[in-house]
């Protein structure tokens, strides 16, 4: 009888009475399995993840194919965000019981995490040739769209819905591929009939925050905070209208907002490597209240990002003792030469390393810092030795290409064709380096083709993996035309003069600022050429022409 009370009370969310009465219940029967386990469940619910894996342990050492502890421990580790373990129960779930489509559904979400998509998209396949369910369509569709592979996601989420008519996260998803493609006038639609047919107030957030991003990519920020404040009335805890506020805030330069709004993204779900840093500190985060000395700043998202993160430690570093900077591997050598008596080490290893009394992420900066960054205290060159693999210069000036950006959702915004700076590449008194990190071999022959003439000098710089190689081409260079991506940081934080080709809007991120901007704040030595309009490569490339003109 009381294992169908506790029953009774947990189908009826009555968890704290279920809890309850387990406590008293196991005080006389301590190896009693069923309470355990329950016991577990609850903690688990409770998001006390190591507590209740302690609970589902005692399960499995009498029962290692008790099916639903493995699953709950996988559960467990997926929320402590130890995925390895995660995946571990996941599979012994698989092999206990061979048809059920969950254990390889949650794999796969395991690896979406993880960003290894193309064991995401095996086992949440083969979850499909288990049961053909929706919400295994739906997690496949966004794994694709992840991937950059839209037409991919749209049939995932269009058999999603053929699965379930009512599955209304796919007809979200299905207007967000809408808005990645620019089109916001049929996502707009698209949202207005999901909000006019559904009554689930989560559905209905979800549709506005989808909403807020439209308004954000078509330029019109401060329609776009309203709405995200809107959703903060009924939601005070949504991360993703919080965040979305502190990108419009950084847009619009109005700061003080943007870095309090902007601590919201610990919980984002692309920026799971911070969280999982985060949550591994035994020792406290840096604030004002602490002493200067013996900080660790780590850094979050992509290598352009930490880069631009930089700039705040380039203010400021004299003001810190011992300081430790944990970048991406790749950018290790390039910040060991900038930042010579400061100790560089790689963030995927920050868990090794103990040399620090106090941590603070890179993205936290601003909030402590903005207030010394202005375009005079950063317009400097930076003292940077080259590395050995760069050529000779032979002829009067140099200049580094880069013209596409790799991003998988929005990269082809971004990008633009190689035939478009023809005319630039037929200058004779300029030799080119290529600097683009993705081989675009088809592209540079099918110019020389055209023009009838080698474009690039020769080099042997992996601009892939070797950073510190790249910065060195960069840094021999008289001026650097590119779009925006990582070779934009690279060459505005050295200092080099730079002619950035900028998206209209959707595509642009907020430190290349509103289309009104001359100048780059964070980087002085760049050179803003924006579009006029939306998709309007040609003026840019015009106003390219007439600045290197002007330039030569």
């Amino acid at each position: 009888m009381s294992e169908q009370e506790i029953l009774n009370l947990l189908k009826k969310n009555k968890f704290n009475a279920a809890k309850e009465l387990i406590e008293a219940l196991l005080k006389s029967e301590k190896e009693n399995l069923t309470y355990t386990f329950y016991y577990g469940l609850i903690l688990a619910n409770e998001r006390k993840y190591s507590e209740a894996i302690s609970y589902f342990e005692k399960v499995l050492s009498v029962d290692k194919n008790h099916f639903d502890s493995n699953f709950n421990i996988a559960g467990c580790y997926q929320g402590l965000l130890i995925y390895d373990k995660a995946i571990k129960y996941y599979s012994n779930c698989s092999k206990i019981n061979l048809k059920n489509f969950e254990p390889c559904h949650q794999i796969g979400i395991c690896y979406k995490q993880l960003r290894e998509y193309e064991k995401s998209i095996f086992y949440l396949k083969k979850a499909l040739e288990i049961t053909s369910n929706a919400k295994s369509y739906y997690m496949l569709g966004n794994v694709y769209r992840e991937n950059g592979q839209f037409d991919e996601a749209k049939r995932c989420f269009e058999k999603s819905i053929n699965i379930n008519k009512e599955f209304t996260q796919s007809k979200l998803s299905l207007a967000n591929l809408e808005i990645d493609n620019g089109n916001y006038d049929l996502a707009t639609s698209m949202l207005d009939e999901i909000t006019r047919s559904n009554n689930d107030d989560q559905i209905l957030i979800s549709a506005n925050i989808m909403i807020g991003q439209i308004l954000k990519s078509k330029g019109e920020y401060e329609e776009a905070i309203k709405v995200n404040q809107n959703i903060l009335e009924k939601d005070s805890s949504n991360i993703d209208a919080s965040y979305n506020i502190s990108q419009c805030y950084l847009f619009t330069k109005e700061y003080e907002k943007a870095w309090v709004f902007n601590e919201s993204r610990y919980d984002l779900q692309n920026l799971v490597l911070l969280k999982q840093i985060y949550e591994s500190f035994n020792k406290p985060k840096w604030d004002l209240s602490r002493p200067k000395k013996n900080v660790l700043f780590y850094g979050e998202q992509g290598i352009g990002e930490q880069i631009l993160y930089s700039q705040f430690f380039e203010i400021i570093k004299d003001q810190f003792d011992n300081s430790t900077i944990a970048v991406n591997e790749k950018l290790i050598p390039f910040f060991e030469k900038i930042y010579p008596d400061t100790k560089i080490i790689n963030y995927k290893k920050i868990f090794e390393y103990n040399d620090y009394d106090y941590h603070l992420p890179m993205g936290s900066m601003g909030l402590y810092f903005q207030k010394f960054i202005s375009y005079q205290n950063l317009n400097r060159k930076i003292a940077y030795h080259s590395s050995d693999k760069v050529p000779d210069k032979t002829k009067i000036l140099r200049c580094g290409i880069s013209w596409k950006s790799t991003n998988r959702i929005f990269g082809n915004k971004k990008s633009i064709e190689l035939e478009s700076l023809k005319n630039i590449l037929s200058y004779d008194n300029v030799e080119f380096v290529n600097l683009q990190y993705s081989d675009e071999t088809k592209d540079i022959n099918l110019i020389e083709k055209n023009l009838n003439r080698k474009i690039f000098i020769e080099h042997q710089v992996d601009c892939f993996n070797d950073i510190d190689g790249v910065a060195s081409l960069i840094k021999s260079c008289d001026f650097v035309i590119t779009v925006s991506n990582s070779n934009a940081h690279i060459s505005g934080k050295l200092g080099i003069k730079t002619f950035l080709l900028l998206p209209f809007n959707d595509g642009k991120l907020w430190y290349w600022g509103l289309n009104t901007d001359k100048d780059i704040v964070w980087y002085p030595s760049i050179l803003p050429i924006r579009q006029e309009s939306v998709n309007d490569w040609n003026s840019c490339i015009l106003k390219l022409n007439k600045e290197i003109e002007n330039y030569l």
